[in-house]
C-alpha cells in the first residue's frame, strides 16, 4: 500500500473542513509530496499537494515552473473564467498588477478606516443586547461586502444584491452548484454593466481609475476591468469573512490570549499575523508545472496540477514551535497566509485592516464570550476553511 493510500488525504472530503491539520501533519512527515485522485473530475483527473513549508516557499517563488495561466482553483479551468491576475504569468500579470498598485494605495486603504469602524459599530449595536449572534451570517459575510462597495463607490442596491449573491456562491460545495453558477453569472454581468458605465461617465472611484490607466501604451479593456472587479471581490469576500469569522472562534477557543488583547490593546499588530497564521482562511492556491520537478524523490511531470497548501505551511513545526497553539506573543510575519512571491495578495492591507477593526471592535464591545461549537457548520467550498455559521453567546450588553 502506498504512503498516499495510507494517509487517505483528501481536501473534498467534508471530514477535511473540520480539522485538516493532522492530515497535514502526516503528510509533512510520511509524504509531502502527496498525488490526490479526484473523484467525478471535470477536468483534472488527480493533482498533487506540497504540504512542507519550504517547498510550498520555493514553489510560489518559482512562477516559470509553478504557472498560474491555467487556474489557481483545482479542477477549474482558468479558460472558462473572466482574465484576471490570478490566472496569469509575466509578462500580462505584472503589467496588470502594476496597475492596481497603483490605485489601490495605502492611502486609499487608510481611507476606508473611518468606514469600517462605523460599520462595525452598527452591527454591534444591533447585536449587543441580545446575548448572541452568528459570527459568521450577522458580522463576517456582512462586512468585506459591504467594504467592497465602499471602495468602489457602487450605488446603494448594489449591497443587498451581492449580499444575496454570496450567499447563493456559499451554499453551494463546488462550482457546480446551480444556484453558486447563476449567481457568478449574474455578478458577471454586473461588473460588466458597471464598468461600462464608469468608462462614460468616469468619477474619482477605484474602477474609473482603473479603467483610464494605460498599460503599454494602451487602454486597459473592459473584460480585463471587469475581471479586477470581480477578483477584488471574490478574494476579499472569502478571505476576509473566514478570516474574520475563523479568528473569532480562535479567540474563544485560547481566553486566555483573548484576554491579553482586552487588557493590552497595543498587542494587536503582532497579534493579528499569529492570528493570520493560524486560522489559514484560504489553505492553499494551485499551480501547473512546466517541466518534470524532481522532490523528495519523486516526480510531478510536466503539466500537472499542484496544490500548495498555505495552511500546513503555517503549521509547519519546522517554522513555528508547537504550530497548534495560538500564541500571541509569537513573531508569525513569515506565514504564508497572502502567498508569496509575483502573486502575493495585492488587497492584503485591505484585509488586514477590515479583520483588525472587526476583531477590535467586538472586544470592545464583549469581551467575554464563547462560541457555541455544536452549532458551528464549515463551508465546503475548497480552498477555503469557511465558516458558515458559528453562534456566538455572551451576557448581553446594557444598551446606552
Amino acid at each position: 500500500m502506498t504512503a498516499e493510500a495510507e494517509i487517505g488525504f483528501d481536501p473534498f472530503d467534508p471530514d477535511w473542513f473540520d480539522d485538516p491539520y493532522p492530515g497535514y501533519r502526516r503528510m509533512r512527515a510520511e509524504c509531502p509530496v502527496y498525488r490526490c485522485e479526484i473523484a467525478d473530475a471535470r477536468i483534472w483527473p488527480h493533482f498533487w499537494m506540497l504540504s512542507r513549508a519550504d517547498d510550498v516557499d520555493a514553489a510560489l517563488a518559482d512562477w516559470q515552473t509553478f504557472s498560474s495561466a491555467k487556474g489557481t482553483l483545482i479542477d477549474t479551468d482558468a479558460s472558462l473564467l473572466p482574465p484576471n491576475i490570478f490566472n496569469m504569468d509575466p509578462p500580462r500579470h505584472d503589467e496588470l498588477r502594476a496597475v492596481l498598485a497603483r490605485v489601490l494605495t495605502p492611502a486609499r486603504v487608510a481611507g476606508l478606516e473611518k468606514h469600517l469602524r462605523a460599520m462595525v459599530g452598527e452591527l454591534l449595536d444591533g447585536v449587543k443586547g441580545k446575548g448572541r449572534f452568528d459570527a459568521s451570517r450577522d458580522f463576517s459575510q456582512l462586512i468585506p461586502t459591504l467594504t467592497m462597495c465602499e471602495l468602489m463607490d457602487l450605488p446603494t442596491d448594489a449591497r443587498s444584491k451581492f449580499l444575496k449573491w454570496n450567499l447563493d456562491t456559499l451554499a453551494g460545495s463546488d462550482f457546480t452548484d446551480e444556484a453558486a453558477l447563476r449567481a457568478y453569472a449574474e455578478m458577471g454581468e454586473y461588473w460588466q454593466e458597471i464598468v461600462a458605465e464608469r468608462r462614460d461617465h468616469p468619477g474619482p472611484d477605484l474602477i474609473s481609475q482603473i479603467l483610464h490607466t494605460e498599460v503599454q501604451g494602451d487602454d486597459i479593456s473592459d473584460v480585463e476591468v471587469a475581471g479586477f472587479c470581480s477578483l477584488l471581490h471574490d478574494a476579499s469576500q472569502n478571505t476576509t469573512m473566514n478570516m474574520i469569522a475563523n479568528g473569532i472562534i480562535a479567540l474563544a477557543r485560547f481566553p486566555d490570549e483573548r484576554r491579553k488583547l482586552v487588557e493590552a490593546p497595543e498587542r494587536w499588530p503582532a497579534a493579528l499575523e499569529e492570528l493570520l497564521r493560524f486560522v489559514s482562511p484560504v489553505q492553499g492556491l494551485a499551480r501547473a508545472t512546466t517541466r518534470d520537478v524532481q522532490l523528495h524523490g519523486v516526480t510531478i511531470p510536466e503539466g500537472e496540477q499542484v496544490l500548495l497548501l498555505y495552511g500546513s505551511a503555517n503549521h509547519d513545526d519546522a517554522h513555528f514551535a508547537d504550530p497548534e497553539v495560538l500564541d500571541l506573543e509569537r513573531d508569525a510575519r513569515s506565514h504564508w497566509t497572502f502567498g508569496h512571491g509575483i502573486h502575493f495578495c495585492l488587497g492584503n492591507a485591505v484585509a488586514r485592516l477590515e479583520t483588525l477593526v472587526a476583531l477590535t471592535g467586538l472586544l470592545e464591545v464583549i469581551p467575554e464570550y464563547e462560541v457555541e461549537e455544536q452549532g458551528l457548520v464549515r463551508n465546503q467550498l475548497v480552498p477555503t476553511r469557511g465558516v458558515a455559521s458559528a453562534p456566538v453567546v455572551f451576557e448581553p450588553v446594557p444598551q446606552d
